[in-house]
C-alpha cells in the first residue's frame, strides 16, 4: 500500500516551497535581470543556486507525484506532460548545451519522446478511455524550462543534465506503478513496455553525469 498521507503532505510542503522559490525569483528577475520578448528569463538571468534548489524540489514533488498517481487518468495526464517537458527541454539543450555530447543526448530525447507520445495517443486511442490529452505544460514543468533558459552558458548543462535525472526518475516511477497498478489492459501494457528505455535513458544521464563532473573537474586544475 502507498503511503498516501505522509507522500501527500511532502507534496505540499514540496509544492510550498517551489512556489515561494518561485515568487521571490520573479520579483528578483523583474527588478534585475534582462527578460526576452516573451517575458521569459534571458540567458544568464538566473542564479545557478537558486535555479538548483528550485528543481530538486520540483523533482521531489514530481517523485512523489508519480508515486501518488492510481488512476488512468492521472497517469495519462503525468505521461503526456513529461513528454511534452523532455521535447521543449531538449529543444533549449540543442541550442544552448556546451558539449557535443549533452547536445547529442538532447537530440535522442527529441526523436525517443516524440515517438512515445505518439505512442501513448494511438494506444489511448484504442483504448476504451475517454481522457482529454494536456495541450499546455503545468507550471512546475514550466519553471524547470524557465531555469534552462535562463541558466548562463557555463551552467547549463549541468542544469539540463540534473533536470534530466530527476524527469526519468520520475518517468520510472510512473511507468512501473501503472505496470503494476493500471486499471487499463492496453496502458498497462505500454507503462510496461516504457519502463526499459527509461532506465536505458537513465543509464546514459549518470554516464553523461560522470563525464561532464570529470571533465568540470580536469579544467578546474
Amino acid at each position: 500500500m502507498r503511503r498516501t498521507t505522509m507522500l501527500g503532505t511532502v507534496a505540499v510542503l514540496g509544492l510550498a516551497i517551489l512556489s515561494g522559490c518561485n515568487q521571490n525569483t520573479a520579483s528578483d528577475t523583474n527588478s534585475a535581470a534582462p527578460q526576452t520578448a516573451a517575458n521569459e528569463p534571458a540567458p544568464g538571468s538566473n542564479t545557478e543556486a537558486v535555479s538548483a534548489l528550485q528543481d530538486a524540489v520540483a523533482g521531489g514533488v514530481g517523485a512523489v507525484s508519480a508515486q501518488l498517481t492510481t488512476s488512468t487518468k492521472g497517469f495519462v495526464e503525468a505521461a503526456a506532460r513529461g513528454d511534452m517537458h523532455e521535447i521543449e527541454a531538449s529543444k533549449i539543450a540543442v541550442a544552448r548545451a556546451q558539449n557535443p555530447a549533452v547536445k547529442e543526448f538532447a537530440r535522442e530525447m527529441i526523436a525517443d519522446h516524440t515517438k512515445t507520445s505518439e505512442n501513448l495517443k494511438a494506444t489511448l486511442k484504442d483504448s476504451g478511455e475517454n481522457i482529454a490529452l494536456p495541450v499546455a505544460l503545468d507550471d512546475r514543468h514550466k519553471g524547470m524550462l524557465d531555469n534552462l533558459k535562463g541558466a548562463a552558458a557555463e551552467d547549463f548543462d549541468n542544469r539540463f543534465i540534473a533536470q534530466q535525472t530527476n524527469a526519468h526518475n520520475e518517468k520510472l516511477i510512473l511507468m512501473k506503478g501503472y505496470a503494476e497498478d493500471g486499471d487499463n489492459a492496453a496502458l498497462k501494457a505500454l507503462a510496461e513496455k516504457a519502463v526499459p528505455g527509461v532506465q536505458t535513458h537513465l543509464d546514459k544521464i549518470a554516464e553523461m553525469e560522470r563525464a561532464h563532473r570529470t571533465a568540470n573537474t580536469q579544467a578546474n586544475r
